[in-house]
């Protein structure tokens, strides 16, 4: 039988053996880990006495049509190699999804290391993560047309404007301090700012090498205005003398690769990460709306997990708010596999349907597409 409970000091050190041993990681990087999470966000699994599994849990948001709704990013999902499948990642989840509701936490969200296990509790893909890569001597004819200042980006007083400047769009995390941290003060490495002019900024790394030429990455950055942009390029281009390439993670429609003169850039990796609605009527309200979009939809959640999302919903969208209340016609089927997808706008629910997650009458599916439309949800970091 499996027991899931937050973690007590004591279980730490067996805890962090185990997770050291599923991902290939250090204890030192674990200690960071659980000192930005908090004892109470780290969950343990028992099988009688002994720790098989652990997660964590971050508490943040996520910026859905201009709006932040309360998001549990779980993190760190490990299970003993002798103790899995037998249930261990699936009764960590089910305790998480229940941490969540207490909290009002209405959204669950994780990057997979395997799907399987967590479509059986309802995830399924809702958004990407696009790593991209190109050499530094593309970067040709831009020039400084805003002011450029360093940084250091472990200053508060820095992570504070860094934060004033962003401007979210869809499917951002509204990162909370221990997101920051992890952009601004990785385990084991540096990161080097500048501000760009008025409204931009970028956090770059160095990736580890043996001398030159070595990468550089782009942790973070926030160029919103066209000088901006172009004074962004002109300040990476400008270590092309020692390094070799540029690494980025940005979205598929990555507004970056219509500023590169030549098409030299190429894909590392494309990851997508996964959602799950803890709690249905809660995440419906919270969200934002497009402009114009209206209308009412006759909902049937099929939900044998979490049982209060199961039933008949009616929602009602006008005026960038939304309304959700109990009963309705039941038209429009989902399973909760559907529900993250839908919700992010990553898949209409006719695309739904064709995956047999969804079903109802072609007016249904059809509107629902519409209120649901929205931009590529796209992820910069990890967590």
């Amino acid at each position: 039988m499996i027991h899931v409970r937050p973690l007590e000091a004591p279980e730490w050190p067996a805890l962090v053996e185990g997770l050291a041993q599923s991902f290939n990681a250090p204890p030192s990087g674990w200690d960071l880990f659980r000192d930005r999470l908090g004892d109470d966000n780290v969950l343990v699994a028992h099988e009688g006495e002994r720790i098989v599994g652990g997660c964590g849990l971050y508490e943040m948001g996520q910026w859905w049509q201009g709006r932040s709704v309360p998001l549990g990013g779980v993190a760190g999902v490990g299970v003993v190699p002798d103790a899995r499948s037998r249930g261990v990642a699936r009764a960590l989840m089910v305790a998480a999804f229940s941490r969540m509701r207490v909290r009002g936490i209405p959204v669950a969200g994780l990057y997979p290391a395997t799907q399987r296990v967590y479509r059986s509790v309802g995830y399924e893909q809702a958004g990407e993560r696009v790593r991209y890569e190109v050499p530094l001597d593309a970067l040709t004819g831009f020039r400084t047309e805003v002011g450029v200042v360093a940084v250091e980006p472990l200053d508060v007083r820095v992570q504070a404007e860094l934060r004033r400047r962003s401007r979210p769009t869809h499917g951002d995390l509204d990162r909370p301090p221990a997101i920051w941290a992890r952009l601004t003060q990785p385990h084991g490495s540096r990161r080097y700012g500048w501000l760009l002019g008025e409204d931009g900024y970028v956090l770059l790394g160095h990736s580890p090498s043996e001398g030159q030429p070595w990468d550089l990455d782009v942790v973070d950055l926030h160029a919103p205005s066209a000088p901006s942009l172009r004074t962004l390029l002109a300040l990476l281009a400008s270590h092309r003398s020692m390094a070799r390439v540029l690494r980025w993670y940005g979205a598929a429609h990555d507004p970056l690769l219509a500023m590169i003169p030549e098409p030299r850039w190429r894909v590392l990796e494309h990851k997508r990460w996964m959602l799950r609605l803890v709690d249905v009527p809660a995440a419906l309200r919270a969200r934002g709306w497009a402009p114009g979009a209206e209308g009412e939809l006759h909902l049937r959640v099929e939900d044998e997990l979490l049982v209060d999302n199961a039933g008949d919903w009616l929602l009602r969208v006008e005026g960038g708010n939304a309304t959700v209340t109990r009963g309705g016609r039941g038209s429009l089927r989902l399973t909760p596999r559907a529900l993250g997808p839908l919700y992010s706008g990553y898949y209409g629910a006719t695309a739904l349907r064709g995956l047999g997650l969804a079903d109802g009458p072609d007016a249904d599916l059809a509107l629902a597409d519409r209120l649901f439309a929205a931009p590529t949800p796209t992820l910069r970091e990890m967590y």
